[in-house]
């Protein structure tokens, strides 16, 4: 971890070679792996939402990448803007996507997008990317600044783990003590955790590859299973109220 991280750099070169869910994704994984992480996203968020009506809701997606969420919020009828710190992952979205996408760092202390607040923030496998502790403050503020009153907040991280750890270069993973130490300050409540990968376990379930008819784990001869404490989605709600009492 000697290496100087420079996440934009480091995102435009590795989105720019590869702009598949790999790419996005687990780069250490093959793309047809990376397909059942993603699969099991889309699940779990399915689960987050489910009873919450996004036809006509205003929703940020942050970190927007190649638009595996972009595209799922649109076939729910949510109006979509996106930012990423790429140019590339923004081109390209422009060109397939209806929708508003800037290129913009949620880091940024002069970060805005006119003003504009949203019903939903969705950063998936983002935030941890974020590994400078300023920075990552910075973060939150900038997206308690973009959400509306009641609006939710869908975050991923290790929230299950015991302690915050620094696992790479460009991954600091932070535990759920960590945001329920500061996020409440900022105005969010805690709703409910959603294991993410764990789940993924269950083989007896039995999901078949489409094409190779084998279970997922033999696709990358992976025999080990994934930890609980890996990672999980939070939902938090926005009150403006706890931000005024808070301070």
């Amino acid at each position: 971890m000697s290496n100087t991280y420079n996440p934009r750099q480091y995102w435009e070169q590795r989105l720019n070679s590869n702009f598949t869910l790999k790419g996005v994704g687990h780069i250490g994984f093959s793309e047809s792996y990376n397909n059942w992480l993603y699969r099991r996203k889309e699940l779990c968020i399915e689960s987050c939402l489910s009873g919450t009506s996004l036809q006509g809701k205003n929703v940020l997606d942050i970190g927007c990448g190649t638009g595996f969420f972009v595209n799922w919020y649109i076939g729910k009828g949510a109006n979509i803007t996106g930012i990423d710190i790429t140019d590339v992952s923004i081109e390209k979205l422009k060109q397939k996507y209806e929708g508003e996408f800037y290129t913009q760092d949620i880091t940024d202390s002069n970060f805005s997008l006119f003003n504009k607040k949203f019903d939903i923030v969705n950063i998936w496998d983002v935030i941890y990317h974020i590994v400078d502790p300023n920075l990552f403050n910075q973060a939150l503020d900038n997206i308690a600044r973009s959400i509306k009153d009641g609006g939710l907040l869908l975050l991923t991280d290790w929230f299950g783990a015991s302690s915050d750890k620094r696992i790479g270069n460009h991954v600091q993973a932070r535990c759920l003590d960590t945001y329920n130490q500061i996020l409440p300050n900022k105005g969010f409540e805690l709703i409910e955790i959603y294991p993410l990968y764990y789940h993924l376990n269950n083989v007896h379930v039995r999901i078949l590859d489409n094409y190779l008819g084998k279970l997922y784990f033999e696709l990358d001869n992976r025999n080990q299973k994934i930890p609980k404490n890996n990672l999980s989605l939070g939902l938090w709600r926005y009150n403006q109220k706890n931000v005024q009492s808070s301070q």
